[in-house]
């Protein structure tokens, strides 16, 4: 690998103004970015990941300043570049790919002629000559005839194929560096594996260098060759891959990898106790102090330096003398998870099939099935995974149970809660439902009201559902969700988009447990949270259902999650079930082609044995 440094990151500070006053979320940001290399960006929610790539491609708010440092590019310096200058940098030097490409595609313009405009943006050349090169990348980031595509709209693509196109964007140009922010955040395992085989092949190549920000720390080990890691915008740790996850020497490094989740279930993830402190004003001393078990008094008045230990591993931290490599929990064993299994079922369903109609000019009404005679119980107290690819129709199949899909969409079949029938949806089901079945979604940004409050948010369920609790129990309720979830109190009084992404999925999963149901029905509820978030929510959803008999319908992709915390598994695809039942024998001894195909394809993190 070459060791020609191609972007250099010196000193970099940032400040925001705010109506609490001056927040610092970037502290003397310093690293070099190698050519051809894939650089890792890790570290929670909030702690400057994506702010330090935004920084970096000058997109900052007008409230933002940049107090000290330089970033340099080759020989180009950014931040002294005027605005008509930095667009030139923008797509034909540096091109980011998001996180999200539903959000950054342009809705009301075709594909082609986004990739287009993208390259004449950046060249000078002839419309078709443009076309030609557009048609060219499509094809080689795997979009099925490129001619067709080329002509359609954004909303035409599924995720993993709109995240083809994004890469197909970032790469038209030719620009040296590549920021990629959770790249395969969203998707399914099998999609995240075409994603990150195609970002490698594209990056062999083309000689590309890669910026790779992302919470999951075993597409970290697979795709990276350095990792730094990120903590209340400080950067806490740096060395090469190998030496990250075999010798982690911050406490917050250890801490991370001892809460990913494993197959033990017989005692609770470790999880990072508290949240990033706030940056209006920072704290004097070390940021993770507060969170840290090795913490001493000096921590919390002295500020650490990054030091170098050896060969490139660099540590912010005071108690590093006796670095050696340590285990996946470490932690001490805690006591094994007594759980009472119950025959008793809390949600049946039979048979359930979803369609929805699709009307064309002058056409009857077509009928298009998303899932097809679903079968499934959920005893009190389980937990039962809903896995499969992105349009298999697991997210269907839970929203119709909960009865969400009225007059959305034909429902046929039979669903039990508890002894009660769902179908058909009259006023006193869908009160009941509401409060015995709950749903944590996706996309918090989506699902939560931005006008208002996280208070509001959680008193809304209660005042509803819950009118025998009188106003204390309320407001003693919303101060142990918050607690519990792992927000401040004082978060209380904030909206939605004071969040980051993480912080509003807490809030999400609070709102959910808010009323207190019987069944929660999980849509992918850790997919945006970092390891050590995850961990929390994790245990969290485990103490309560070990302490009300919980049931869980859990719909994600990570199978690590999988592992951890299912009861029982169904695997789905095309709307149909392919293979079903206890989870140590689907995921241990698969019998489907397809299922074998889903567990092949997750990215598995080799840590070192006990």
């Amino acid at each position: 690998m070459s060791k020609e440094v191609l972007l250099q990151v010196k000193d970099l500070t940032l400040c925001i103004n705010t109506s609490d006053g001056l927040a610092q979320p970037l502290s003397h940001i310093s690293f070099d970015v190698f050519k051809g290399e894939t650089f890792a960006l890790v570290g929670e929610s909030g702690c400057g990941k994506s702010l330090t790539a935004s920084t970096i491609m000058r997109l900052l708010p007008e409230s933002a300043t940049v107090s000290s440092g330089t970033i340099t590019l080759g020989e180009t310096e950014l931040l002294s570049l005027t605005e008509q200058e930095m667009r030139a940098i923008r797509g034909g030097k540096i091109a980011l790919i998001f996180q999200e490409p539903a959000t950054c595609l342009n809705p009301v313009m075709t594909i082609g002629a986004q990739i287009v405009e993208m390259i004449r943006a950046h060249a000078v050349v002839s419309a078709s000559v443009a076309k030609d090169e557009a048609l060219r990348w499509l094809e080689r980031v795997g979009i099925a005839q490129p001619s067709l595509a080329f002509t359609r709209f954004p909303h035409e693509f599924s995720g993993g194929q709109k995240q083809r196109i994004m890469i197909a964007m970032a790469l038209c140009a030719k620009p040296a560096l590549i920021i990629a922010d959770e790249p395969t955040t969203a998707l399914d395992v099998t999609l995240q594996a075409q994603i990150l085989s195609l970002l490698k092949d594209i990056q062999q190549q083309e000689g590309l260098t890669l910026i790779l920000i992302t919470h999951d720390l075993a597409v970290v080990q697979q795709m990276a060759h350095r990792v730094a890691l990120m903590y209340a915008g400080e950067l806490v740790e740096m060395s090469d891959s190998s030496t990250f996850f075999s010798q982690p020497a911050h406490p917050y490094a250890r801490a991370l990898l001892d809460a990913l989740p494993s197959k033990d279930r017989s005692r609770p993830l470790h999880s990072i106790e508290g949240s990033v402190p706030s940056l209006t004003p920072p704290p004097r001393g070390c940021r993770f102090a507060a969170r840290c078990q090795k913490a001493s008094a000096a921590c919390f008045s002295n500020a650490q330096a990054l030091k170098l230990l050896e060969n490139g591993h660099f540590v912010r931290c005071a108690h590093t003398q006796n670095v050696k490599t340590v285990s996946l929990k470490e932690s001490t064993q805690k006591e094994k998870k007594v759980k009472e299994e119950s025959a008793v079922t809390l949600l049946s369903i039979s048979d359930l099939s979803v369609s929805y109609g699709q009307r064309g000019f002058w056409k009857k009404t077509k009928e298009i099935p998303v899932v097809k005679n679903l079968s499934l119980s959920v005893s009190c107290g389980e937990t039962l995974a809903l896995v499969g690819e992105s349009g298999s129709g697991k997210t269907t199949a839970a929203m119709a149970a909960l009865g969400l899909l009225q007059n959305k969409a034909k429902v046929s079949g039979r669903v039990l809660l508890g002894n009660e029938e769902v179908f058909p949806i009259n006023r006193a089901r869908e009160r009941y439902l509401r409060q015995h079945a709950q749903i944590i979604f996706q996309d918090p940004f989506s699902s939560l009201d931005p006008r208002m409050t996280v208070r509001e948010t959680l008193l809304e369920g209660m005042e509803s559902l819950r009118a025998n609790w009188d106003k204390n129990v309320k407001e003693r309720r919303i101060g142990e969700l918050l607690d519990a979830v792992g927000l401040p109190r004082s978060a209380a009084g904030r909206l939605p988009h004071e969040f980051s992404g993480g912080q509003r999925q807490r809030v999400a999963i609070a709102r959910a447990l808010s009323v207190k149901p019987k069944l929660i029905i999980c849509d992918e509820p850790t997919s945006a949270l970092d390891v050590s978030v995850q961990a929390q929510i994790l245990n969290l959803l485990m103490q309560l259902q070990r302490s009300f008999g919980l049931a869980y319908l859990f719909i994600t992709h990570n199978f690590a999650v999988v592992e951890y915390i299912a009861d029982q598994v169904v695997v789905m695809r095309q709307g149909e079930v392919l293979e079903a039942g206890a989870a140590s024998r689907v995921l241990n001894f698969p019998q489907h082609s397809y299922t074998r195909k889903l567990l092949s394809s997750v990215p598995r993190l080799t840590l070192p044995s006990r």
